[in-house]
């Protein structure tokens, strides 16, 4: 089932709901309004570049925690995250969606705890300063959460750069609590407040949809052109990806910005690519690894886009020589970080439990060739993986 089938299932039920409590004056048809559009809210998430998606679900729960008690915020942020995870299409296998139910009720919780706890802690205070400065810190809150949770799980956190998103979020979430209730009972527009202040959050939601869609179609050209040199027979299969994926782990815990991260992909991918340009050589040897990376480079600089990229293509075999008095390439970490991630996986022929003495042998490189920081890294990373037991 597609998003909008699940959306137009959970507006219904919250329209029956709500009807229902107003028929029979069971309690108040809002909170079943709100509930409903805590559910759909799941289904939209920002996906900006180099952090966690932020559902739009934060900026409801903001909403209702001044139309509820607590009690009923309790009870209608549990049930309707329940419900939430259950009809998610993500994450797969019970136990991931039994960990995001914990996530988000604990985010959700914790948006009406930051509240309460401004609003106890600043009474005396001129009100639409305390109304505005709660509902700024109850929208941070989970957010806040939200990266504790990514710092332990992925052992990252989210560059400033890759901020907008949360202003998106807070800001929009502010304005729709205090379009529901107002500011002292003066301003209020009851649901109309968050229908019509949820169009600026939507819409964010809809440029990263656009920018996600557009840098999925610019990875999977990448993916496939890195694959040619595969297809021909020039390199093992698989190996661009495994490169790929650890040159960006190790990037990761050198703390290279998001978009650095971007290029040090896609030159990963495309490290290979020149040897599809180069003529076979009599002898049946290898191809010349600085004649690959140069006609590699030459390529990927031909595009504004790739030229990044091609930069630390270029830089990287250069590190097999002695340094010379020429200054260092400014693609020199990134270009380390590449040739660390390739010769890796040439020694251990993507097999797990070649990883130690790949290591070992790194280390055996003069200190000129392989980066004492990058190989460091490499340690740490594989020890997270589970893949090296340091001195052990």
């Amino acid at each position: 089932m597609t998003r909008l089938p699940r959306v137009l299932l959970v507006v219904a039920a919250g329209a029956i709901a709500a009807g229902a409590l107003e028929a029979f004056s069971l309690g108040n048809p809002d909170l079943a309004v709100l509930g409903a559009a805590l559910v759909a809210g799941e289904l939209f998430e920002l996906r900006p570049i180099g952090r966690a998606p932020l559902p739009v679900s934060f900026a409801v729960a903001v909403v209702l925690v001044p139309a509820s008690t607590p009690t009923e915020y309790a009870l209608v942020v549990g049930v309707g995250y329940l419900v939430a995870v259950f009809i998610r299409p993500e994450p797969v296998g019970s136990f991931n969606r039994l960990l995001l139910l914990a996530e988000r009720i604990a985010e959700g919780y914790v948006i009406r705890a930051a509240y309460e706890l401004v609003v106890d802690a600043t009474q005396g205070a001129g009100k639409q300063a305390l109304e505005l400065g709660a509902l700024a810190i109850a929208a941070v809150a989970p957010v806040i959460v939200a990266d504790l949770v990514t710092a332990v799980r992925e052992h990252r956190v989210a560059h400033p750069r890759a901020r907008g998103a949360d202003l998106a979020l807070v800001t929009s979430a502010m304005l729709m609590a205090v379009g529901y209730a107002g500011v002292d009972g003066e301003g209020r527009l009851g649901l109309w407040g968050p229908l019509l202040f949820c169009i600026p959050l939507l819409a964010a939601w809809y440029s990263f949809e656009l920018l996600a869609s557009t840098r999925r179609g610019f990875r999977q050209t990448v993916s496939a052109l890195g694959t040619a040199p595969e297809l021909g027979g020039l390199v093992r299969t698989g190996h661009v990806e495994r490169v790929a994926d650890l040159a960006v782990d190790l990037g990761r815990e050198l703390d290279l910005a998001p978009t650095d991260l971007e290029h040090l992909e896609t030159a990963a991918l495309l490290h290979h690519l020149g040897a599809v340009c180069l003529d076979e050589p009599p002898d049946g040897s290898q191809h010349d690894p600085i004649e690959v990376a140069r006609s590699g480079a030459t390529m990927l600089r031909a595009s504004p886009a790739l030229a990044p990229a091609g930069d630390i293509v270029a830089a990287e075999p250069s590190l097999h020589r002695p340094p010379r008095a020429a200054a260092a390439s400014p693609a020199a970490l990134e270009g380390q970080i590449l040739k660390v991630a390739s010769a890796f996986d040439e020694l251990t022929e993507g097999q797990d439990e070649h990883a130690v003495w790949a290591v070992e042998a790194l280390y055996t490189g003069p200190g000129y060739v392989y980066d004492g920081r990058v190989l460091g890294a490499l340690e740490r990373v594989l020890t997270r993986r589970g893949l090296f037991a340091g001195d052990d």
